[in-house]
């Protein structure tokens, strides 16, 4: 059984270290950011932001590579920008426990993270845990 997702807000781990460079609700290509955007180092590692059931993995449409996972309570996560994937469908995750990597290279090492309530982006500043600074 999967830790309670509605209890840990404000304590949802950040996937990547990585400098925030796109918040949620910010106008970006002419449409509103539904998500959070981290710049990360060349090859960082990601992780689970909290325990979870993998959903989905792969390419999906301009997202590149996409995983999707369940939490309890209604909610999901989305991560896209991923070069490496190493969870499969169907896995079990814990907080904190390694799902993928960034690419090798600087520059274009953007993951994009979007939080979901009951298939609803939601703000993930009010969940992750330092992001609301």
């Amino acid at each position: 059984k999967l830790r309670s997702f509605r209890a840990g807000k404000g304590n949802i781990r950040v996937p990547a270290a990585g400098k925030l460079v796109q918040r949620y609700g910010v106008e970006a290509k002419n449409e509103t950011s539904k998500g959070i955007t981290i710049v990360t180092r060349a090859n960082a590692q990601v992780t689970s932001p909290y325990d979870a059931e993998v959903l989905f993995t792969g390419p999906f449409m301009e997202y590149g590579k996409v995983i999707i996972m369940r939490h309890s309570d209604g909610f999901h996560t989305l991560l896209a920008g991923i070069t490496k994937i190493d969870v499969s469908v169907g896995d079990f995750l814990l907080e904190g426990e390694p799902i993928g990597a960034m690419g090798d290279r600087e520059t274009n090492n953007r993951l994009y993270m979007e939080i979901r309530a009951d298939n609803q982006p939601i703000d993930p500043a009010k969940w992750i845990r330092g992001l609301n600074k």
